[in-house]
């Protein structure tokens, strides 16, 4: 759904990343189960929280909001190729979103939608870097 937005839809791009984040962080929830994982996922946790929040501060939202399931709430455990799979996804995602929204922000006519769309289009890449590891304080360092 997200790769098919229209680029000037800037209200249908951020509806399909709010519903594509909420996925997300069910996805990770439930890929958190397996120890490979669990790290990243805690610090792409805070990402999560940090773009749902400044998703809805776009007027295109109007008022809309963003839920993020509670832990407690998702019962999927996922390990092994099942987690990676997952993983696969959750930066897939990632990476449709950073590119819809720098298109979406382009085509913002709003000043309030446009700066939404360029944020969230950093925070993106910065959900992305969290699974993937990159982003040097996302990476894991076991205790010397």
């Amino acid at each position: 759904m997200l790769r098919s937005v229209r680029p000037e839809d800037v209200a249908g791009a951020l509806v399909a990343v709010r519903d594509g984040l909420v996925a997300a962080r069910r996805c990770g929830l439930a890929v958190a189960a397996d120890p490979r994982w669990t790290v990243r996922h805690r610090k792409a946790e805070m990402v999560e929280w940090v773009l749902a929040d400044h998703l809805v501060r776009a007027p295109a939202l109007a008022g809309g909001e963003v839920t993020l399931v509670d832990p407690s709430e998702v019962t999927e455990r996922l390990t092994g190729p099942g987690a990676d799979a997952g993983v696969i996804a959750i930066i897939v995602f990632s990476q449709t979103a950073e590119t819809v929204l720098r298109t979406a922000g382009d085509h913002a006519q709003a000043w309030e939608n446009r700066a939404v769309c360029r944020h969230c289009t950093l925070l993106a890449r910065e959900l992305r870097e969290a699974w993937n590891g990159e982003h040097p304080t996302y990476r894991f360092r076991p205790p010397e």
